[in-house]
């Protein structure tokens, strides 16, 4: 298929490419916000872990991030794990988690972005879910309105939960690029 031809999901998937699915999730070890470190060690059989990448200075982030706080306060359960990665510095990083709601555990990949790197990020918001194996079973790079919903539900029925409305009413565009 010619690129001028494609969908534009195709053509997205294809220029901001980021680690394949099946791939395993490179390891890592950072501290969230409140001093506490965290690995993809602590995933326990049948955990699912939904890890989001930003900055906040993305304009895309800035829409995204408050669906991804709904989805995160929607979904609590011991077997689903939402990790925020933010790419600010702490002050920074504190500010947008207030502004646009966000609970989950925040983590700062400060620059030179090693995280970011090893997970082959070329844009912001970029987001992976991974299995207790540690293996990425989806990746969305940017944002797309039925992109969201749909991990909504996959996230929410592996917490054995409703999927929430993470839009809460909103009219919300169908896409944005990072």
């Amino acid at each position: 298929m010619h690129a001028l031809e494609a969908p534009a999901s195709w053509l997205v998937e294809r220029i901001m490419a980021a680690l394949e699915i099946g791939t395993v999730a490179p390891p890592f070890r950072l501290e969230d916000l409140e001093g506490k470190t965290h690995s993809l060690d602590e995933l326990r059989k049948g955990d699912l872990l939904l890890l989001v990448f930003y900055h906040s200075e993305c304009p895309t982030c800035g829409l995204s991030m408050p669906f991804i706080g709904n989805l995160d306060r929607g979904v609590r359960s011991e077997r689903v794990k939402i990790w925020g990665i933010s790419q600010d510095g702490t002050k920074e990083t504190v500010k947008f988690a207030e502004i646009k709601g966000l609970e989950m555990p925040i983590h700062i990949d400060a620059d030179p972005y090693p995280v970011s790197q090893a997970y082959g990020l070329t844009n912001v918001p970029t987001l992976f879910l991974i299995d207790s194996r540690q293996t990425i079973l989806d990746q969305r790079v940017g944002f797309t309105r039925d992109d969201f919903v749909r991990l909504a539900r996959v996230v929410a029925k592996h917490a054995g939960l409703p999927a929430p409305d993470i839009y809460a009413g909103q009219e919300v565009p169908s896409m944005a690029y990072g």
